[in-house]
């Protein structure tokens, strides 16, 4: 969904196609029955929700109600979209995302839930399907610290509103001490929304450096020797008496650089905690975690399942610059080659 590369943030924004300008921030005119929303929100069951597929969204649960069906990060970038079985069961929302409802059928809808204290590190959304859309938000459970923020200048959306923003801008969420729901989907130009944009309220919100910089963690340390994780669902993390809200992920890759490192992950071990800490406001896996709260050199003991079973592993960290082992390994090979 989102790109993070630091690099990318003097880029300009990708070329709109579409018939208005996205700007942040714009209120709809349109009521919301928040109290419909809510009670449909509060009978989700808990096995539903998933950790979202970005390492960006350090903080968030998702729930996705209309986008494909592959269980993976491609549901909301596909052409091949329906609603997920769910919605049928969520009678305000199916009415909201439907083409009978005020802003006409989406192409991809979802929820996604924040820890309270949580965050959401700046990015932008790059991917073309999501140009020329708009992106909008209704929160569902929120509090008055709950703020969106693009590019440096922060909002609250209160409930009972509907909201868009420039989603190719460098944007970035930082909530309060409650948990913050959003309903937010993605809307083809169509009359209904045509119509609602012709009557949008423009807010600019504040200027918020202290909550951008607060959004903005820096990352650390190749926890996992290059290795990639893919987050455990909460019915997955039931199943195997793991913390629900923990950060219990599948390690799915495993490069060139952990075997040269010696590290002891393996593919298909479910890391699950570091040094016995298994959750955080701000991460949503061991490899977040590790990253904002530890240092190059130093050891960790991770908790692992492997086949079923528990291990401990201990995992020396390295800076992301090539260490020391594989610079003498390099220079060992090339005197080698040079004989």
């Amino acid at each position: 969904m989102p790109a993070v590369n630091a690099a990318l943030a003097a880029e300009a924004s990708p070329q709109e196609t579409a018939p208005y300008r996205k700007r942040s921030f714009l209120k709809f005119p349109v009521e919301i029955d928040h109290a419909a929303l809510l009670a449909d929100y509060e009978a989700i069951p808990r096995e539903a929700w998933n950790t979202s597929h970005w390492n960006i969204h350090c903080s968030a649960d998702m729930l996705l109600l209309r986008g494909g069906k592959q269980g993976t990060q491609e549901d909301f970038t596909t052409r091949d979209v329906a609603n997920t079985p769910i919605l049928a069961e969520l009678p305000y929302l199916s009415w909201l995302l439907s083409e009978d409802g005020p802003f006409g059928l989406p192409t991809y809808a979802f929820i996604f839930r924040m820890k309270p204290m949580g965050v959401t590190r700046p990015h932008h959304d790059d991917d073309p399907a999501w140009y020329d859309p708009m992106r909008i938000h209704i929160p569902i459970t929120t509090n008055d610290e709950a703020y969106l923020l693009s590019e440096k200048r922060a909002k609250h959306f209160p409930p009972g509103e509907a909201w868009t923003f420039d989603n190719q801008s460098f944007h970035a969420v930082v909530n309060g001490d409650s948990v913050r729901a959003h309903l937010i989907f993605d809307v083809l130009p169509n009359p209904k929304l045509d119509a609602l944009m012709a009557g949008v309220e423009y807010d600019p919100g504040v200027e918020d450096p202290a909550r951008w910089e607060r959004a903005a963690m820096p990352e650390g340390p190749q926890p996992l020797g290059h290795a990639t994780s893919l987050p455990l669902t909460v019915k997955e993390k039931d199943g195997l008496g793991l913390d629900p809200e923990g950060f219990a992920a599948r390690v799915t890759e495993r490069s060139l650089f952990a075997r040269l490192t010696a590290s002891p992950i393996r593919i298909g071990d479910i890391v699950h905690s570091v040094n016995g800490v298994e959750t955080c406001a701000v991460a949503r896996t061991a490899l977040d975690y590790i990253q904002i709260r530890h240092k190059p050199g130093e050891t960790l003991e991770l908790g692992v399942l492997r086949d079923g079973q528990p291990r401990t592993l201990r995992l020396k960290l390295y800076s992301n610059d090539v260490p020391l082992p594989i610079r003498k390994a390099w220079r060992r090979l090339k005197s080698l080659l040079r004989r």
